[in-house]
């Protein structure tokens, strides 16, 4: 599904209305990239689309109705901030078709992502777009905004003003949003089709107490990584339904992606706990706990980088370590408590909310 053909003169013929393909109903097209002859679809479900007869090997996967939409969509809102853009723009070098090429320099490719994607096929189109010279941004459809969406947005991650950035398209609602994480919070600038942008800043709440009973349940119901690190605990004779409350305090965003900060930041506890360290023992904790892999589109060691110094300034901040010219020292050692009753009955229970 496309909506963009050539006809019999092969000049680009982009459906824009169910008006339009009705007048065109017995015109001639077919298919930009394999040749083949292509009908008009004017359903009342689906916008206005060409479609093959039979399915083609250049076709790629079945479209959506958000996808269509979509792209339709952010073209016109390109083009009513007068930035001249083509719709579904397919490069013979690369054999690829581009949702949107926005010309510019260099140019950029919009991709709206409403469908899953695997790591691999992502690494390789994005790969491809900047083979050709081409900057790329991938924009996220409404799977992907949801909680159990978030964990799949995470691989989209990439850094804008050398913030954490992804974006999404709500096209039922007309916004288009761009998501910036930062240690405390969220900045959301909103793009409609006639307005100037609008920000709103969110600020990263942590309720401690339901983080302090999550690990209670992870315990109970058996789950590996939590008992292994209760394995850890018990060596060092502490017990992890009592954990420090600092682990709670200024959690970053990226927890809702994936990102198992508060696990993590208790095998830090037990890893570091009394040692000396330096930066580079702290960095390849994290670079350790955080592949790659997870996301492609960042430089490598980009999670791992801004979550240790994050935790880092963090303890500094709450007056456990201070620095000097052998590494880190410890000034105090977190409280634990012997169990979950005597944690939540602690006057430290109440952990700060994050301000922007």
């Amino acid at each position: 599904m496309m909506f963009v053909a050539l006809d019999e003169e092969n000049r680009r013929v982009i459906l824009t209305s169910h008006e339009q393909a009705q007048q065109l109903r017995n015109r001639s097209f077919h298919c930009p990239i394999c040749k083949q002859h292509v009908l008009i679809k004017n359903g009342v479900v689906m916008p206005a689309h060409f479609a093959h007869r039979q399915r083609s090997d250049n076709e790629g996967e079945p479209e959506s109705v958000e996808h269509l939409t979509g792209k339709s969509w952010l073209v016109t809102w390109l083009r009513l901030h007068q930035q001249a853009a083509t719709l579904e723009y397919y490069d013979a070098n690369i054999r690829q078709r581009a949702d949107i090429l926005v010309h510019r320099n260099p140019p950029k490719v919009l991709e709206f992502q409403a469908s899953p994607l695997s790591i691999p096929d992502l690494k390789k189109r994005t790969t491809m777009y900047h083979a050709r010279g081409w900057e790329v941004t991938w924009i996220l459809g409404r799977r992907y905004q949801h909680n159990r969406g978030k964990r799949q947005a995470r691989k989209f991650l990439t850094l804008e003003d050398n913030l954490l950035t992804l974006w999404y398209l709500n096209s039922q609602a007309g916004k288009l949003t761009r998501v910036q994480l930062m240690p405390n919070g969220r900045l959301l600038t909103y793009y409609v089709q006639r307005c100037s942008p609008k920000q709103c800043w969110q600020p990263e709440l942590v309720d401690g107490l339901r983080q302090t009973r999550h690990i209670g349940l992870s315990l109970q119901k058996r789950v590996p990584s939590w008992l292994a690190l209760q394995a850890l605990a018990y060596q060092q004779h502490h017990n992890l339904h009592g954990v420090p409350w600092i682990v709670h305090h200024r959690s970053h965003p990226l927890r809702h992606f994936g990102i198992p900060e508060l696990l993590l930041r208790v095998k830090w506890l037990l890893t570091f706990e009394g040692r000396t360290f330096t930066d580079r023992d702290n960095l390849n904790f994290w670079l350790a706990a955080l592949p790659n892999v997870w996301t492609p589109l960042l430089p490598a060691g980009t999670l791992g980088t801004l979550i240790g110094k994050h935790w880092l300034e963090l303890l500094q901040t709450a007056g456990f370590i201070r620095r000097d010219h052998l590494g880190y020292r410890w000034r105090q050692l977190p409280h634990w408590f012997t169990d979950i009753d005597h944690k939540l009955v602690a006057p430290s229970c109440i952990v700060p909310s994050a301000k922007p």
